[in-house]
């Protein structure tokens, strides 16, 4: 399952999860702050272990940035089917986790928004 660093996983598709994830910490970070989105992120990691064992041993962190690099780094390290099955499993999961925490409604406006921020940021590249 593990490839070498630099690896099958490493592809553009991997580059977009990483960016939904960047743009779900901005969108959160003012809300929750660094250390709230690492606890919901190690917490949505440890629900999905069971099934994806490598995200189960993800260190604790201080910031989001460092949470972000380090699945990164966990993502580019498995086969590309692999990440993204993970990266599906563990938004699922956060995304529930961040619904019981703050709301169903505000946790749609929330990651919309973070949807959005994307879309938009697409479109203008595009331009």
């Amino acid at each position: 399952m593990m490839t070498s660093k630099g690896g099958p996983g490493r592809s553009e598709g991997h580059a977009h999860l990483i960016q939904s994830w960047r743009r779900l910490a901005d969108q959160l970070g003012p809300l929750i702050g660094d250390s709230g989105f690492c606890a919901l992120f190690g917490r949505a990691c440890r629900v999905v272990g069971p099934e994806f064992k490598w995200l189960a041993d993800t260190p604790p962190c201080k910031t989001r940035d460092t949470q972000i690099n380090a699945l990164d780094e966990m993502l580019a390290s498995v086969a590309p089917e692999h990440a993204l099955a993970a990266h599906a499993a563990l938004l699922q999961t956060f995304n529930e986790l961040l619904a019981a925490l703050i709301g169903q409604g505000l946790a749609r406006r929330l990651l919309d928004a973070a949807a959005r921020v994307g879309d938009d940021k697409n479109e203008q590249e595009r331009k």
